[in-house]
């Protein structure tokens, strides 16, 4: 196999007219803001994938992996929190990567709205938020090694099923996107009022 080596005139970002393979940002901000949610669940997704083509690669995707739901899940929750806040009388208030704060923000918005006695899916859903919360406070354990202070950041010493995590972040995700339907449902039904 043949190793690429940087040569001159090599760039980051051209401009490409093959609209079979090229990609383009949005200029939309709530397009946008979609994209990065769904767009980081599915590379976490994806990459689950890559390594089950390649076992060989599994320990050192699992960063990725995790980081690319964790920042998903983040996404997803700043989406609630920015259009539906309102609904429970909470706002985004401090642009931090503080999952659990979030949490407690969506589940007040999704309590306010609630029409079911049945919590399971909540809480659920809080578990996972709990786990990557307690995973990487800060989204820095899944991207560095060390902490700002250079100690070394511990992770779990157990193996990961990875399958789980895709059945599990998928199940999240669908949570999350449901909500989005529902919270916009009642948003509607609110100002037709």
């Amino acid at each position: 196999m043949e190793h690429r080596w940087p040569k001159k005139g090599d760039r980051l970002l051209v401009s490409s007219k093959d609209r079979q393979t090229a990609a383009s940002f949005t200029s939309h901000q709530i397009s946008r803001e979609a994209f990065i949610w769904d767009g980081y669940m599915t590379a976490g997704a994806a990459l689950i994938d890559e390594a089950q083509r390649r076992p060989h690669d599994r320990d050192m995707l699992l960063y990725p992996i995790l980081f690319n739901y964790r920042h998903g899940l983040e996404a997803a929750m700043k989406w609630t929190i920015e259009r539906y806040g309102r609904l429970a009388h909470v706002e985004l208030d401090v642009l931090d990567h503080d999952l659990w704060s979030l949490w407690k923000k969506c589940k007040a918005i999704l309590t306010a709205v609630s029409t079911t006695d049945d919590d399971e899916p909540l809480k659920v859903v809080e578990q996972v938020v709990r786990d990557f919360h307690g995973l990487d406070k800060h989204a820095v354990a899944l991207r560095y090694s060390k902490n700002k202070n250079r100690r070394v950041i511990l992770l779990p010493d157990k193996p990961i099923d990875l399958e789980n995590v895709q059945r599990v972040m998928e199940a999240v995700d669908n949570f999350f996107k449901g909500a989005d339907g529902l919270l916009a449902d009642v948003e509607s039904a609110s100002q037709d009022y």
